[in-house]
């Protein structure tokens, strides 16, 4: 045999194992792309309201006053979604003076802040004339948690 027919049946050889081990051992593309595997929600029932949070955050209330209620995250997840703060008609105080508007329509209000540990969004959104705050540095996450939230009581 010549040593180009030799070397066209090794490159041969090379693509037809090659094919069978991307066949028998499929490539995640979640793993390929560098995007982050999405995070497990299971549904959470805060009396006044019910939302789908990470599987094994742990939220408690840490600050209670008058038309405002804050749970922080102790558990699992706490720096992709670390708080949820509900209100009514305290929001503009509550967002804080070093936060930038991102995204306003009429449905959600998005505002980030900067730190020198990165960005921190916070997620507005009103359901039932209830102010609903999501904080935490994953805006895809505090999207889709915000689009969970079912109002049960709007008496806070």
């Amino acid at each position: 045999m010549k040593l180009s027919n030799v070397i066209i049946v090794i490159a041969f050889i090379f693509i037809i194992v090659g094919g069978y081990l991307i066949l028998t051992n499929p490539i995640n593309n979640e793993d390929v792309s560098g995007d982050l595997q999405k995070i497990p929600l299971k549904t959470q029932d805060f009396n006044l309201f019910e939302i789908d949070i990470p599987k094994g955050s742990n939220f408690t209330v840490k600050n209670e006053a008058s038309g405002m209620k804050y749970y922080q995250n102790t558990g699992k997840y706490a720096n992709n979604i670390s708080g949820i703060i509900i209100n009514k008609n305290l929001t503009e105080s509550l967002i804080g003076d070093n936060s930038v508007s991102v995204s306003n329509t009429t449905t959600e209000q998005i505002y980030s802040s900067q730190f020198k540990n990165g960005t921190i969004y916070k997620l507005v959104s009103n359901q039932d004339d209830v102010d609903f705050i999501i904080i935490g540095n994953d805006l895809n996450l505090l999207k889709e948690v915000s689009d969970t939230i079912k109002v049960k009581d709007s008496n806070l």
